[in-house]
């Protein structure tokens, strides 16, 4: 099959694809919603055509929760080799934010920021459509693999040089948001971060002698911060600094913390603000899990309390207590299977609150089939290992410090007293080396 077929025939599929979901009974009014939500309701046919794609890929649809292509597979009977082919391929695509390296006659050289590889990857329409895309621009795309090729299915933004630190922020969002894109298509990171984990557990048991320690956010940012001069700097912080930092909440209840909501733009700057900015105190469990590395949990106290006690109608919120925990994607099953396995009660007392009967694996499959199905980091893990997180850090770190210690006295500090700039860290171990 020639370039021009293979590129004909791939994009006869898509176009099959974007029909289905604009006249399928069950797809068509979810989009058209979908499009009410963007306020393009009434949008001309290129901006539509524009939003299809990404609903393609990011929606899931029925009680089963399938995919868009699902349907569409279930719904065409007989599609041809090649279609079924390409339709795989599909299931696989990225979206991410590129630099792009070079532009060439049939494609571009991009490098994506996510995983950091370089992809040159081929374009399904003529390169004219992509006029004003430059060597040194940041492009938020979808791509493709089929065999050893990489296809371009859209370019959805384009930003210059000049807003890096906002395109360096986007793609910190998007590794939080989805981990596994920064390592699944690049071996050599996977391994990294597989190291990591393993390391970063051993020191982990070092400083708290347990896999799980359970606090307050007031305190959780100082733990995470001792925690994080001992993998960094292999100073190991004295007993009574963990101590001191490891407090209960009077009351174990359930509630919606408002100051989670930030936006992408802002949330690097809210981090290092940390939980202790925040208004309410509540509980926070930070769980050193052997095989997907650290999660800080809040409520996560909260929620094997649920399970511990006799009487589980006194928690405030104990049932969307579960309902959080089951159903944010940040929570892998690893997690449940760890409370699970604490709890004998688990599943009576889960299907009693919810009105269900599933069975462990049942639940699992239902609420988290994403981490049952592969191996899904922590977000803090994939963080540790990305070079743009780490470049973005500094950036953000410097201007804080210039900001806090600008005013600061350090004249009558003593070595090991906590740093003035309001690091959480001894002075001897921060502002004072």
């Amino acid at each position: 099959m020639s370039v021009i077929e293979k590129l004909a025939i791939i994009s006869d599929t898509i176009t099959k694809i974007m029909n289905f979901v604009i006249t399928n009974e069950i797809v068509k009014p979810d989009f058209e919603e979908y499009l009410a939500t963007l306020s393009a309701k009434n949008a001309d046919k290129a901006r539509v055509q524009a939003l299809v794609i990404p609903y393609i890929f990011e929606r899931r649809l029925t009680e089963n929760k399938k995919t868009i292509i699902e349907l569409f597979i279930e719904n065409n009977s007989e599609l041809t080799k090649e279609e079924q082919e390409i339709i795989k391929n599909l299931e696989t695509s990225i979206s991410s934010v590129f630099e792009v390296r070079r532009v060439l006659s049939n494609g571009f050289e991009l490098y994506n920021l996510v995983n950091e590889r370089m992809y040159k990857v081929l374009s399904l329409v003529k390169m004219n459509n992509f006029r004003g895309v430059t060597p040194g621009q940041f492009a938020l795309c979808r791509i493709f693999q089929m065999k050893d090729e990489f296809y371009l299915l859209e370019i959805s933004n384009v930003l210059s040089s000049i807003n890096k630190d906002e395109v360096y922020k986007f793609a910190i969002a998007k590794i939080i948001e989805k981990p596994e894109d920064a390592y699944e298509q690049n071996p050599k990171k996977q391994e990294q971060i597989e190291q990591l984990v393993e390391n970063f557990g051993k020191k982990f048991l070092e400083c708290f002698n347990k896999d799980e320690v359970i606090t307050t956010n007031i305190y959780a940012d100082n733990l995470i911060n001792l925690f994080n001069i001992y993998c960094d700097e292999d100073i190991m912080p004295e007993k009574e600094d963990f101590e001191a930092n490891i407090k209960q909440v009077e009351t174990n209840r359930y509630f919606t913390v408002s100051d989670f909501k930030n936006s992408y733009s802002d949330f690097m700057e809210k981090s290092l603000e940390g939980f202790s900015s925040h208004t309410s105190v509540y509980d926070i469990g930070i769980v050193y899990d052997k095989e997907l590395g650290l999660f800080v949990l809040p409520f996560y106290q909260t929620f094997c309390k649920i399970y511990e006690v006799d009487d589980y109608k006194t928690i405030q919120g104990y049932k969307d207590c579960i309902k959080s925990f089951l159903e944010n994607d940040k929570v892998p099953a690893n997690i449940i299977k760890r409370v699970a396995n604490k709890y004998s009660n688990f599943m009576n007392r889960t299907n009693e609150i919810l009105e269900t009967a599933y069975s462990l694996d049942k639940l699992l499959n239902y609420y988290k089939s994403d981490s049952v199905e592969k191996k899904i980091f922590s977000s803090a893990s994939v963080l540790y290992a990305s070079k743009v997180f780490e470049t973005m850090m500094k950036v953000v770190t410097e201007k804080e410090e210039t900001k806090q210690t600008s005013d600061v006295d350090y004249s009558n500090v003593g070595r090991n007293d906590k740093c003035p700039c309001g690091s959480g860290k001894k002075f001897k171990n921060c502002c004072g080396k």
